[in-house]
């Protein structure tokens, strides 16, 4: 998983597995961004190592 986020438009890029996605937004900062990255990937099958 790869997380940049776009400080332009407030969105931020996200790929995944070989897919991109952008997350429109607006997000309020780039934690709040990269929190709905991660979210997003996980709706896709990424497991936190954290987590487990």
């Amino acid at each position: 998983m790869q997380v940049i986020y776009d400080v332009l438009k407030k969105g931020v890029f996200v790929e995944f597995r070989g897919r991109s996605h952008y997350l429109e937004g607006p997000f309020q900062n780039q934690r709040d961004a990269v929190q709905a990255a991660e979210e997003h990937c996980r709706r896709l099958g990424w497991q936190d190592r954290q987590e487990t």
